[in-house]
């Protein structure tokens, strides 16, 4: 059975708790593919293939190294025996998401991750600058977010779908990121459209997570309602 490990909480991210949950080698110990932010929120992480990529504001994509932290993020181990499933006609992220509700109706209350591959014609992404002590919230973080849009790119789009009653926990519904097939650009996806795509799609049944460590953790109210907020810095360009 396939496990999905989950760093921290996302209201605790949405809060300013920024800090390392997790090494990148032990996150990675049993999975392969993902998605998430690293220390500092120090970029958008996307794991693929066992390797953790950072794409970051300034438009590029590194490799991460094993002691560097995860401050939030979604994994699993990948299975890539699943049959590849064809969409067509993708003219938007929203499309998108229509298209895999059939896959996701079946059992809303399980999670998905989802691994896409094609040549997009459009491909809108974002990344948020690195944070230092006192972090703002992840919502101040985003207004100051770098946006990139791309034409004619292949790549890859990982995603996790999260049921709804996680709320506050993960975020409920589908988060898309995206890694360049050349690893060099990636990130948060805004916005994009492809003719065609390829994807794989594993159910998941067991989830474990991990937990901050640091005091700051300890005394966030992580009960209030963030959704609003979560809403607005997940789906919304700057502009």
């Amino acid at each position: 059975m396939i496990k999905m490990i989950q760093a921290s909480t996302l209201n605790a991210l949405m809060l300013g708790n920024f800090d390392c949950t997790t090494s990148v080698d032990s996150f990675l110990k049993e999975a392969d593919t993902g998605i998430g932010t690293y220390t500092g929120l120090d970029g958008e992480a996307i794991f693929e293939n066992g390797v953790a990529y950072r794409a970051t504001a300034d438009g590029n994509v590194t490799v991460m190294s094993p002691e560097d932290g995860v401050a939030f993020g979604t994994v699993a181990n990948f299975d890539t025996t699943v049959p590849v499933e064809k969409l067509e006609n993708i003219s938007s992220i929203e499309v998108l998401k229509e298209k895999l509700a059939p896959y996701v109706e079946k059992n809303p209350n399980i999670f998905y991750m989802l691994k896409a591959t094609g040549t997009f014609g459009k491909m809108h992404v974002r990344s948020c600058y690195a944070c230092e002590k006192p972090y703002p919230t992840l919502s101040e973080a985003a207004s100051h977010q770098k946006e990139f849009q791309y034409q004619n790119v292949s790549g890859s789009v990982i995603a996790v779908y999260c049921p709804p009653y996680v709320e506050g926990i993960n975020l409920p519904g589908w988060h898309f990121h995206f890694l360049s097939q050349d690893k060099t650009t990636g990130g948060h996806i805004l916005g994009l459209q492809a003719d065609s795509l390829s994807l794989q799609l594993n159910p998941i049944l067991d989830w474990e997570l991990l937990l901050p460590e640091n005091p700051e953790f300890a005394s966030r109210d992580l009960c209030e309602d963030l959704s609003a907020k979560t809403a607005a810095v997940e789906g919304n360009a700057k502009h």
